[in-house]
């Protein structure tokens, strides 16, 4: 069995998505106060945190808690899945995960060039530029103000190692590896020996996999087709995203936008449900104007109003874009293991829910694009 570890629950969702790709059984928990039930007979397990949207030392613990937890499994090896570009407690948790396991050393290889996510000379890129020129500056919980790796990683008095692939690796601490090419990340997938413990985003994982099974690379069989009503809630903050939802409304698309105001919540879900029983559809989204609630207020809300909307219509796709919205719906909703049946892009993955047979979810970073 390969363990993943990740963050927050599209980043598991999205590993979970490669899996099924490599034709392995592929199952995603959501732990309960760190625990989880050991699956039998599945080939990657992907375990979502959302400790990216704790508090530093409650993170640190969970990581610890679960990473502890894994150990029992004894797994063929052990994933840490990081935002690409390091948004959260990449280093605190690493570190945790290195003292429960008894390892020294780690490698982070969060880059990914086929989404535009490069580095070089300890700086990260997107698309090129800087990345604190892109949006993920504004970043609610985690802005990015600084391409420099020592600045992202926040260990200026206790620097991680940033190495390039010719370079001698050091014996003991985090090492960050350059990556400019997707010929990178194989590169580095094949320097990995077993007492390195190693983390990095969606490309690394990928080239790992390659790698270390013989699974032939191929789309599994179509899952079943979409079915209706279909909720989608948009939890991100990208201009993208805001941007399309925008147009739908312009249109008269079914859009429901969450109220200023959490007195006005009943008359929002109703409307949420009108939607859904008239146009068999509904889009449910976060105004720009709301920048000024907290991100734990918003998710919440709108965490609140799906539930409500379950009890009262059955709900057969539920499609979210965002991992701390869609972690906060999941745990609301008690849903907490998850089957991906369909990659629909890197990073769009549609799954069984074990705890609701007849409801699919789709699941997405809001950075991301949609397929189209």
């Amino acid at each position: 069995m390969i363990v993943v570890i990740a963050d927050d629950f599209t980043g598991a969702a999205e590993l979970g998505g490669i899996g099924l790709r490599h034709r392995l059984s592929v199952e995603i928990v959501v732990p309960v106060e760190g625990s989880f039930a050991f699956p039998a007979g599945i080939d990657l397990l992907v375990i979502a945190t959302d400790t990216r949207s704790m508090k530093e030392e409650e993170a640190v613990a969970t990581m610890e808690a679960v990473t502890r937890r894994v150990a029992l499994l004894q797994p063929s090896w052990i994933y840490k899945k990081t935002d690409s570009v390091l948004r959260g407690y990449v280093v605190p948790e690493i570190r945790a995960q290195l003292r429960v396991l008894g390892l020294s050393r780690a490698l982070l290889i969060p880059a990914n060039p086929a989404l535009g996510r490069t580095i070089h000379a300890g700086h990260y890129f997107l698309n090129g530029e800087p990345v604190h020129h892109s949006a993920f500056s504004v970043d609610p919980d985690f802005p990015v103000t600084s391409s420099d790796l020592q600045d992202m990683l926040h260990v200026r008095q206790a620097p991680a190692a940033v190495r390039k692939l010719s370079e001698e690796l050091p014996d003991d601490g985090i090492v960050v590896g350059e990556v400019e090419t997707t010929g990178d990340l194989a590169d580095w997938a094949g320097r990995v020996d077993p007492g390195t413990f190693l983390a990095g985003a969606s490309g690394f994982f990928s080239a790992l996999l390659l790698l270390r099974t013989t699974v032939v690379v191929a789309p599994p069989a179509a899952p079943a087709p979409a079915g209706s009503p279909a909720l989608f809630v948009s939890g991100s903050t990208f201009d993208k995203s805001r941007s399309a939802i925008r147009k739908i409304h312009s249109e008269g698309g079914p859009v429901s936008y969450m109220p200023a105001q959490e007195a006005q919540f009943g008359i929002w879900c109703e409307e949420v449900i009108a939607l859904l029983l008239q146009k068999g559809r509904a889009i449910v989204a976060i105004r720009e104007e709301s920048n000024g609630r907290s991100a734990g207020w918003l998710k919440n809300l709108m965490a609140k109003m799906v539930q409500r909307v379950l009890e009262s219509v059955s709900i057969k796709e539920l499609t979210i874009e965002g991992g701390a919205t869609a972690y906060a719906i999941l745990q609301r909703a008690g849903l907490r293991t998850f089957f991906p049946v369909q990659e629909l892009a890197p990073g769009v993955i549609r799954m069984k829910v074990q705890e609701a047979p007849s409801l699919y979810i789709t699941v997405k970073p809001g950075s991301y694009n949609w397929p189209i």
